[in-house]
Parts: C-alpha cells; structure tokens; sequence
C-alpha cells in the first residue's frame, strides 16, 4: 500500500454485499473490504425479509477496523466520511434510536396491505405525486403493514429513514435524508421535491416521524466522539457527508450528470437511468421518475431485471469446477462463439421494465437445435454462455430503447459495475445498443460516486464536472455497423421466440 495522505471512508451497502473503502483524493481506491450482506426469510414464501441490524452494523465497525489497521502505517488520514446504500431498503426506529424495523430492498411485506393504499389513490394518482409503482415495494406499504399487523412496533415507530440515512444515523446521532433516498420510498412528492402532505394527511401519519431532506453533498455532522475513540482516528472532527442512494452514486461516479447521459449500472440487477432537467412522468405508468444525488436533476429508470444474478447463476452452475477463473472463461467463450451463438437463445428474465406484471410466474428456458438435427454445427457450452450474455444485452436494450423514446433527446451512454469489468461483454453491449459507451477505468463507480460527492461537500472541488474533467479516466468503446446490423435481426429473432415463451 503506497503512502496516500488524504483519503475519504466510504461505505457501500448493495444489494448483496457490504464494502467499506479508502478512497485518494485522486479518486484511487486504496483499499477496501467486502462482507456478505445476510438477509433474512421471515415467511416460507419468502416475501417478507428482514436485516439483523446488530449485525450489519457490526460488519460496517469491522470493515472500518480492518482497513484503518492496514492503513496505519502508510500515514492515512481520513478527512471524511460518506456512504451509500441500496435503494427501497428502509429502517424505523423507536425514541431511543433503537431498531424497530429493518428490511432490504426486496422485502415485499406490503404486498398484502397494498390494498390499504389502492382504497385511497388510483393507481395514476400515487404515481403522478411519487413516480413510483407497484406500491407494495416501498416504505409506503411497510408501514401500512406495521399499522396492520404489528400494532405494537408500530406504536414504538418514531423515525423512518432509508438505509442510507440509517448509517448517517449511526455515525453521527443525526436523523436526516437526501432528495435521492427519499425518492424510493414512495413517500416523497418528486415534483415539489418534498413529503407528500396528501399521503401522510391521508393515512394520517405523524409528520414528525420523517426526518429532514438535505442535498446530497451536505456535511451532515461530524463522527460521534466514541466512534473516533474507537477507530483510533488521528482526527477529532471528521465530517460526515451524504450522499444517498447506491445507484445514484454509481452514475456519479461514472460521470453521467448532465441532461441526455444514460448511465447503465451493471449490478446484480441493472437500472438504466437517464438524467432530465425537470421530472418525468411515464405516461404509461411503468419507468419510474427519482431524484440524482446531482442539485437540480431528476432520473427516468428503466430496468432490466436480474442480469448479474443470471450470469451469476450461469457460471455457478456451468462453470464451477472449472480451473479456469468463470470470468476469464465467459470471455473466452465469447470470442469463441458467433452473434446468434448458432441460433442458441436463452430467456433467464432480463427483459424491458413491467412493473405490471409482478405476479406471473417466469420459466427460464434455452431453446436451441436439438442433437437430431441434420447439422454441421451443433451448440456446445459456448454458445449456451453466449446466450445468457445476449439475453442481458437484449434485456438492456430493450429499457434503453425505451427510455430513448420517452425523453426524446440526443444520449451520451455510460456504463459501469461489475459485468462492465468484462472486455467482451462490453463490445457485445456496444454493439446491440449500436451507440458508443463511455466506460470509466474504474469500474466500482459506487465507491467513486460517494467520494466525488465528499471532495466537493470539502470544498476540494468547486463542482462535479471540474472533478470529472480531471479526474475521471474513459474507456471508450464504437459500434460495428455491420455487427450492429447483424444484432437487429437477431433480437427480433430473440424477441419473437420470447413472446411465445411467455406464454407458457
């Protein structure tokens, strides 16, 4: 480890993980440490899920621990702190700060008290205040579900807050949020940019249960006194900045801020945002409107499903007692196997945003020729792992075309996490897409996004584009036409095949 001087503590709290970083001044990543995130099945069907607070927080102190001890001899001095954290993941807490409730992004429980929010909001109504749907996904239903059911834990609620705020909380004793947490909570009015007073007076909450909105970027507080003491900081006052909402901070930290940059976020799952000038709302009903950690700019998501969760899937299954490393493998074969991998399709869920059909149940299918064809090619592992990464890309484009539809104006695309690491999924997207990609070198724009909102929050820089100008390094990658060319027939080919799947 080089001797780095200054350097911002960042936390990262995903859909599946929890990583605690240093990151330079020069936005270099120093160091960092990963824990799995341990989510918890309250229910057989796995609809209500829960995080055991204790022991997330545990995991933060310790990743905290574990890096300032290795940077201790390297003259690390640590002149903020930042976080984000995966977004519709809420927390409530008692008087006392103490943990009522804490649940993921994918805790479902309000499934069954959405019907509390239907009688009293048409479906386009809510969706005109909050640009968000179907409702039993957000804090909104959660807290219904408390009323409803846990009458008790409901009565001790005396904050609600996002993850992210949680860890806010936890550092420095504060109770506050930021415009792109809230926004996922189905509870913030996206374009007056405040609580909405029409749905808390309607189901008649206590406005003093949600905490005060600031702009990302602010100096919220400094570290609590004991934590200091505990972490053996050389530093008495260390700011603590918000920030707010993982993919937020992942298309900062890729650079796309600005009115027509499309951000892909290439996660477990993957969102494609577009950044506007002024807020959206989906005629339709199915992208939803949020807000940028960035002053001033609102998001318009699509999203593509589990995409990284399919590749996952695919290597564990396929791949496992392989020597090889999976990734270098699935790089491999794809330069092994042609666009179409030999008429080879795979339909895993990745697929344009449809947030009204939640409840159908999905196959995962591969239709390929069979051995008893008359053939001189037949698909092999190749063409099977190609096919996984083609229905990625087409579940991507899909969102992308879409999102391109709706804003109707010219899209700088940008690209980052953890399948952008991938030189030749990066080509295969490029070339579905057919628009050239900006990809940053540092492919974990999340870490990079929290620490390019602190050195602006220190006054290190005047403004988002002054660090980006200088500081962010691009890969950037054009489209074959003819293999562009080649990919339109292909999708169609993919997509007609997937109509009569769904079907099934």
């Amino acid at each position: 480890m080089e001797n780095y001087g200054n350097v911002i503590l960042v936390i990262d709290i995903s859909s599946n993980s929890v990583k605690v970083g240093l990151v330079s001044e020069d936005l270099e990543v120093v160091d960092f440490k990963r824990q799995k995130l341990n989510i918890i099945n309250e229910d057989i069907d796995g609809f209500v899920k829960s995080l055991d607070m204790d022991i997330l927080w545990n995991k933060i102190v310790n990743g905290i621990d574990h890096i300032l001890h290795k940077g201790r001899n390297q003259n690390l001095n640590v002149i903020g702190i930042s976080s984000c954290a995966q977004r519709i993941a809420s927390v409530f807490l008692d008087q006392e700060g103490n943990v009522v409730y804490g649940g993921p992004n994918i805790d479902i429980r309000g499934l069954d008290s959405a019907y509390l929010i239907e009688d009293e909001f048409s479906e386009k109504d809510l969706f005109e205040i909050t640009g968000h749907s179907p409702s039993f996904l957000f804090t909104l239903a959660r807290l219904l579900w408390f009323r409803e059911e846990e009458e008790k834990n409901y009565a001790k609620i005396n904050k609600v807050l996002m993850l992210d705020d949680w860890v806010i909380h936890q550092l420095t004793g504060k109770y506050v949020t930021d415009y792109s947490s809230a926004a996922e909570s189905q509870l913030l009015d996206i374009k007056k940019r405040e609580w909405s007073s029409e749905i808390i007076e309607t189901f008649d909450f206590n406005p003093d249960i949600f905490p005060d909105i600031v702009e990302s970027g602010t100096i919220v507080g400094d570290l609590k006194p004991e934590l200091v003491n505990n972490f053996n900081m050389k530093n008495v006052n260390i700011p603590i900045i918000k920030t707010g909402g993982d993919t937020q901070a992942t298309l900062l930290g890729m650079g796309a801020i600005d009115e027509g940059d499309l951000g892909i976020s290439l996660g477990t799952t993957t969102p494609l945002h577009v950044v506007v000038n002024k807020p959206i709302i989906d005629p339709s009903r199915n992208y939803w409107t949020s807000c940028h950690v960035v002053k001033g700019k609102w998001l318009l998501e699509g999203h593509a499903g589990n995409t990284g969760a399919s590749y996952n899937w695919f290597k564990q299954c396929f791949l496992s007692n392989s020597k090889d490393n999976p990734d270098f493998m699935m790089d491999k074969y794809l330069k092994s196997s042609p666009p179409g991998a030999l008429s080879t399709f795979a339909f895993l869920g990745p697929e344009n945003m449809n947030i009204k059909n939640q409840t159908s149940i999905k196959r995962g299918i591969f239709t390929f020729q069979p051995p008893i064809m008359i053939s001189e090619e037949l698909p092999n592992i190749e063409d099977f792992a190609r096919s996984v990464l083609e229905n990625i890309a087409f579940g991507i484009f899909e969102n992308y075309q879409a999102l391109k539809n709706l804003v109707n104006i010219e899209l700088a695309t940008f690209c980052a996490g953890g399948m952008a690491k991938s030189e030749e999924f990066n080509k295969l997207l490029v070339n579905v897409l057919n628009a050239d990609i900006s990809i940053p070198l540092e492919r974990d724009s999340a870490f990079i996004g929290v620490a390019m909102n602190s050195l602006k929050a220190l006054d290190i820089y005047s403004d988002y584009k002054a660090i980006i100008k200088e500081l962010i390094k691009y890969e950037n990658l054009r489209s074959d036409p003819k293999i562009s060319e080649l990919y339109k027939s292909i999708y169609l080919d993919w997509k007609n095949l997937k109509n009569k799947m769904d079907q099934l």
